[in-house]
């Protein structure tokens, strides 16, 4: 008994012990004199800082914790609740819904794992251990960009478990340990820097679009996101995969690719089902529907203004998963394709945490309380659009990232990123989009990313490992986003 009652004691403590720290912090912010900041701001900045204390320490689930903070602001009278929570009407949360919606579609219907061993299963492939390596990372990235990083490693792990044992040495003998490690890391590694390709390949894209969109005014489009982010985000890829090639290319002499297991494993999936002809379907018209309208005007303006009014980003997946609640996965079945239990088991924590988060965004900036913040950090740091100020909110992110969610870093650091610009007359959606990205550069521990516990839980992975390698890739991160937002993009 003394055994059992000893356990959550600890554990008690230290959440009662965070909860402290958050309220003398609170109450310092509250304290200190900020010039220029309104009551309610001060109000807004005291809640901030517990939210953020307790982001960082988890001592509560972090959608609660996004649910506390404009739970405060009504609390202590720092803004009304239609104000609290106006951010949960955004559109980007019903982006959020929509695209998780299309995940969920995806994997329940196992369309990712046909695509996984068909390309796996390549003749271009061959028998060349490094060639399965990189197309194991290109497929994971390219299916990342669409859903949930999480959702894509736990599904490509257990590939990549099968990839290693289509890895033979001379005599039959399996591949090293180390470079067993490699292959769990490159899945976990470029299902984060896949979810960069697109705005809905991961939570914090929506946030800092969400966030700069509240701070500016401008709406980061998905065209604007592909063009301004994917190209350096496809160069980390790259750069990362040959650097995993190079560390590890003693671990591949002698090693061969059976890519016949790959080839039996695709066949073993049988021929197209109707239920995944639909699902591609319904796949392929929502990135349509993103992609095709803002390029529409350069064709026939009307086309393009009809269509960006009527069916703008947000609404695109819902229109399309809407009608797969009664369409039939085969013919004569009455199954429907999504149901509502797949509506339930979406991630609505993280949907949440985004939301809360906003709210706090949006009341930082409308009570005053982030332009007199931005004015105070803004003595610190270089004016004008500045690399050395790409580089400090690229560091900034990624740091902050390697303690706490990507999504919750997001929600901390962009927010100071816009408040800072403005006042150093930089460019505030440059840096928002920078500081963005490098919200996902978070390689370095097992509990920066769910993707780095995934690879973690397996086995194969250290945590000396990953802190090993994670930092290099984390240096080429935030180097090649300096050099890109710095110098190339205006």
């Amino acid at each position: 008994m003394d055994e059992e009652g000893a356990g959550p004691l600890p554990r008690l403590e230290r959440r009662l012990f965070v909860l402290g720290v958050a309220a003398l912090l609170a109450l310092a912010v509250y304290a200190f004199p900020l010039p220029g900041i309104p009551e309610n701001g001060r109000r807004v900045t005291a809640v901030l800082m517990v939210v953020v204390t307790l982001w960082i320490a988890e001592a509560l689930p972090l959608a609660v914790t996004a649910l506390l903070g404009p739970s405060l602001c009504v609390l202590i009278g720092a803004a009304p609740v239609e104000q609290a929570f106006a951010a949960f009407g955004n559109p980007i949360v019903l982006l959020f819904i929509g695209s998780f919606l299309l995940a969920r579609l995806t994997f329940k219907h196992k369309l990712n794992e046909r695509i996984a061993y068909r390309v796996l299963s390549l003749a271009a492939v061959r028998s060349d251990p490094t060639r399965a390596f990189v197309f194991l990372g290109l497929t994971t990235a390219a299916m990342s960009a669409w859903m949930s990083n999480a959702a894509v490693t736990a599904m490509m792990l257990p590939i990549a478990t099968s990839l290693l044992l289509a890895m033979t040495g001379p005599g039959g003998a399996a591949a090293s340990p180390t470079y067993a490690a490699g292959l769990m890391l490159i899945v976990t590694y470029s299902a984060s820097v896949g979810g960069l390709f697109t705005p809905v390949g991961t939570p914090p894209n929506l946030i800092g679009i969400g966030l700069i969109e509240q701070a500016t005014g401008v709406r980061v489009s998905f065209i604007t996101w592909v063009i301004e982010i994917l190209p350096i985000t496809l160069l980390v890829l790259l750069l990362m995969m040959a650097y995993f090639a190079y560390l590890f290319r003693g671990e591949k002499q002698g090693l061969v690719y059976d890519r016949a297991h790959m080839v039996s494993r695709y066949a073993s999936l049988g021929p197209w089902r109707t239920v995944e002809k639909r699902t591609a379907i319904a796949l392929l018209t929502t990135a349509a529907l993103w992609v095709f309208p803002p390029l529409l005007p350069l064709l026939h303006a009307p086309t393009g203004a009809f269509l960006a009014s009527h069916i703008p980003e947000s609404v695109a997946p819902l229109l399309v998963a809407a009608p797969l609640f009664w369409l039939p996965e085969e013919r004569g079945s009455v199954r429907p394709i999504l149901d509502l239990d797949d509506l339930a088991s979406i991630d609505w924590p993280v949907i949440v945490l985004f939301a809360g988060g906003m709210c706090l965004g949006q009341l930082m900036m409308q009570t005053g309380a982030a332009t007199a913040l931005g004015a105070l950090l803004a003595q610190y740091v270089p004016s004008g659009n500045s690399p050395a100020l790409v580089f400090i909110f690229c560091l900034l992110a990624v740091i902050v990232s390697e303690t706490t969610s990507n999504t919750a870093s997001a929600n901390m650091v962009v927010p100071v990123v816009m408040a800072v610009s403005t006042h150093v007359g930089a460019d505030p959606i440059k840096l928002g989009l920078a500081a963005t990205a490098a919200c996902t550069f978070g390689f370095m521990l097992p509990v920066s990313t769910p993707t780095n516990a995934m690879a973690y839980a397996t086995g194969y992975v250290s945590q000396r490992q990953m802190i090993r390698y994670g930092v290099v890739l984390d240096v080429i991160g935030i180097t090649a986003l300096t050099l890109w937002f710095g110098f190339v993009v205006h």
